[in-house]
């Protein structure tokens, strides 16, 4: 059976298409590989790549059940051949800026924001940049059946 993808996944999915839709023409989108040391450019001006950061969560909001908020944040790498000028990593966190700030990802109940941008170095000839943006969705608790009869009768109550 193939399981669901995860709320999780669905966000990182979702971050990609929308730089895919935008910087598809100009630079490689991909998920942050798993082999970081083995990764290799093979785009003529640059890639962005995706990584879940990390979570904070918030108190319950139920008294019955568990509902919180849960603060995602998702880590974009910038990786260029160039680091000033119109082709280089500098402009470009300018532009993923303006494209992620605001937008709605699925599951979320507030726009996707910027919270850091970092240099994290040069390696090769490669600039490499981190931009952290955040996304607020919520967590709930799954809930089973409760033991007990079944209802068998619904009745409702209006308001007079």
């Amino acid at each position: 059976m193939i399981q669901p993808k995860t709320q999780t996944e669905q966000l990182l999915e979702a971050m990609q298409k929308r730089l895919q839709e935008t910087f598809g023409q100009m630079l490689m989108v991909e998920l942050f590989p798993e082999d970081p040391a083995r990764y290799r450019l093979n785009h003529p001006r640059g890639a962005l790549l995706l990584a879940y950061g990390k979570s904070t969560f918030g108190g319950s909001e139920a008294g019955d059940s568990m509902f919180q908020a849960r603060n995602i944040v998702i880590r974009v790498t910038l990786v260029f051949r160039q680091l000033n000028g119109k082709d280089g990593a500098v402009s470009y966190l300018d532009h993923i800026r303006d494209c992620l700030t605001g937008w709605f990802a699925p599951h979320c109940d507030q726009a996707c924001r910027p919270v850091a941008e970092l240099f994290i170095g040069q390696v090769s000839g490669l600039w490499q940049y981190g931009q952290d943006f955040s996304l607020r969705a919520t967590q709930l608790q799954v809930m089973g059946p409760k033991d007990g009869p079944p209802l068998r009768q619904v009745r409702f109550e209006e308001e007079q």
